[in-house]
């Protein structure tokens, strides 16, 4: 892939950490990576309404990075960062060939 088609983000990871009773995410981050982001709308990526999801992109890579089902993707540094919340969330992980489709989901948590 061009590097002038790559976007520098930050991946990160949570631990399930117990808040008084109530299980929660920390968020740490876990290493810089360069990633394709496109938004490619196609039928599969629509509602049951019809209506089309935009809140799904997808970053594809021919590298392999550590990243995994569940981590989240930052579009701005937060490598200094104590709290956070990532802005995308990987939900797959296919491999196409020897370039690697991650499907990420706005975080909205």
């Amino acid at each position: 892939m061009l590097l002038r088609d790559l976007t520098e983000v930050w991946i990160s990871e949570y631990e399930e950490i117990n808040n008084h009773g109530e299980p929660d995410k920390k968020w740490k981050y876990k290493e810089k990576a360069f990633l394709n982001m496109q938004q490619d709308i196609n039928e599969l990526d629509r509602k049951s309404t019809g209506d089309i999801d935009y809140s799904i992109t997808n970053a594809r890579t021919t590298i392999n990075y550590d990243i995994q089902k569940g981590n989240g993707i930052s579009l701005i540094d937060i490598s200094k960062s104590e709290e956070f919340k990532p802005d995308y969330i990987v939900t797959d992980k296919p491999r196409i060939g020897n370039t690697i489709l991650y499907k990420l989901e706005k975080y909205n948590e």
